[in-house]
């Protein structure tokens, strides 16, 4: 008989397969599980040389946890530098700032909440603060920086210089003309950021080397990277590739490729990466589309004007033309498309797009909408229809200051924000992920906090006061789970291979500290990773 390297008893598995999504007992062997079942069907798989985890009762097994839109390569390297990312108001900004004063040719960072600044920040007080040196703060959600007069100085940006997409990615001016500080989406951003604070590859290197142990604790085996921004996704693929074959890569990955970089030959280049930059726990084979940009900054597409802003509905990031040719070819060469849409208008956009290829061959490749904060309830079950991955981040799906701006900028479609369990009981495929390290008030890579808001519709562990509206889209518990393992695992071409606990799929599972199923939904995020495995390689251990 051919015994099992390991074997998982004692403590209930949740296989999050719909063929049998309880069992007792789980058998690996050789990276792969055996089996699933009873203690005594696994029991006849125990050898001499079986290790066996006999784990507590109230302990918990289930599949590894796959983030499905999280920028988990880069995000070491964009989170180096000041953190502000736990200040809730001005003044805990200002003495973060002042005691990094002095003594640094440049000062970066960031993770500024976004409701500090309701109508943006403006370079004044850095400038007080800083003078001659140059300071670049991203912002929470990644879609923008804070940059004194010193930086726009040194990168050479004045009150003349053309807005690279007027209305989107811009260069934020005052009544008089001039330049505020506040650089907005990726094309200004990176022509600020890069003569600046150029990134480097080999740092990006060791960071995301020293991150992968936060990543396993966290019960993390895969992910979805929906793009390298900071350090530059061409020599970010082969960078994966060289860390896997060097088993220094702790979960799999699958990444992307931007269109609004090398715009006419995108396709072409994702088509040549899927191609060569390809190993055991990596892939690149989609296509990461802006439809549109962020609510704060008035940059996302709505069907409706904004409230605060009534003279607009918002800008479209790339020509509906452009993107349905993308779509078209991406689709076309077996591969999938990411669309960015938060607005309403941008994910009708984005639905289109995909409608116009679907009306012209039924090519089987999975197609992704994330964040997708408001939906028009006409085009919910167009999801369904069409084959599209419902993806949202979940940290979003909380009640917290952040609130109030979309509250201003919305109004009353602030309250109908996220409708998941609607999209679940109508059939469509829903994801869940944390786009980390952007967010809107509480910036986190770990899973449990991701799965307890989607659930409770409040921060992690908050017991009272208002969930975020509406309550009745909160998702059940299994249906949050398996947006961050099976489907997640179906939105990036993993599903034959991860996502459930089944026989002849890979080992990637972790051991929670307690069953999530007979705890308060608020103490999901307090729960214990107490072991994580990848392909049968166990990553992170505390259970010694």
């Amino acid at each position: 008989m051919d015994y099992a390297d390991v074997v998982f008893t004692g403590a209930p598995v949740y296989t999050v397969d719909a063929a049998r999504p309880w069992a007792q007992a789980v058998a690996l062997r050789a990276g792969v599980i055996a089996a699933v079942g009873s203690a005594a069907e696994i029991a006849g798989l125990i050898g001499p040389n079986t290790r066996v985890v006999d784990l507590d009762s109230d302990q918990m097994v289930l599949p590894g946890f796959i983030d499905s839109h999280s920028h988990l390569t880069e995000g070491p390297l964009e989170t180096a530098g000041i953190d502000l990312s736990e200040c809730d108001t001005l003044d805990e900004i200002r003495a973060i700032l002042e005691a990094a004063a002095g003594g640094v040719d440049v000062v970066t960072g960031g993770g500024w909440r976004s409701h500090i600044f309701p109508d943006g920040p403006h370079r004044g007080m850095l400038d007080e603060m800083f003078g001659d040196t140059p300071v670049v703060l991203r912002e929470i959600n990644s879609h923008s920086l804070w940059v004194n007069g010193a930086a726009l100085a040194a990168a050479g940006i004045t009150r003349d210089t053309p807005d690279p997409a007027p209305g989107y990615s811009m260069f934020a001016r005052d009544d008089a003309g001039e330049l505020t500080g506040w650089v907005l989406e990726d094309v200004a951003m990176r022509m600020v950021r890069d003569v600046i604070a150029p990134a480097s590859t080999e740092r990006a290197r060791q960071l995301l080397i020293e991150a992968q142990d936060g990543y396993a604790a966290a019960g993390l085996t895969g992910h979805f990277d929906p793009g390298v921004f900071v350090f530059g996704e061409r020599d970010a693929w082969p960078m994966l590739c060289d860390l896997d074959r060097a088993g220094l890569l702790k979960v799999r990955v699958v990444a992307s490729k931007a269109g609004l970089l090398d715009r006419e030959d995108a396709v072409q280049i994702l088509a040549a990466a899927e191609q060569n930059h390809r190993s055991p726990k990596v892939r690149v084979n989609t296509l990461k589309i802006f439809v549109d940009g962020v609510t704060e900054a008035h940059t996302s597409a709505y069907l409706e004007p904004y409230s605060d802003r009534p003279e607009t509905t918002g800008p479209l990031a790339e020509d509906e033309d452009v993107i349905r040719r993308w779509t078209a070819e991406a689709d076309a060469a077996g591969l999938s498309c990411h669309f960015h849409a938060l607005g309403d208008r941008a994910v009708r956009v984005a639905l289109d797009a995909v409608a116009a290829v679907r009306a012209e061959r039924d090519s089987g490749v999975v197609h992704t909408i994330c964040h997708a904060h408001l939906v028009d309830p006409p085009d919910l079950p167009r999801f369904r229809e069409l084959g599209v991955v419902y993806q949202t981040s979940s940290q979003w799906i909380a009640m917290d200051p952040f609130h109030d701006v979309m509250l201003s900028r919305l109004g009353d479609r602030a309250l109908r924000q996220y409708p998941l369990r609607t999209a679940v009981e109508s059939g469509v495929t829903v994801t869940l992920g944390a786009d980390w390290p952007a967010s809107a008030y509480v910036s986190t890579y770990r899973p449990l906090p991701l799965i307890e808001s989607a659930v409770t519709r409040r921060l992690a562990g908050v017991t009272d006061g208002d969930p975020l509206p509406p309550i009745e889209e909160a998702l059940p518990l299994p249906d949050a789970i398996r947006g961050m393992t099976a489907s997640a695992a179906f939105q990036i071409g993993l599903g034959e291979t991860t996502g459930m606990l089944r026989p002849g799929m890979a080992a990637d599972l972790v051991v929670l500290g307690r069953n999530l199923f007979e705890i308060p939904a608020h103490e999901i995020a307090a729960t214990p990773v107490v072991l994580t495995m990848c392909d049968g390689i166990v990553t992170h251990d505390t259970l010694a």
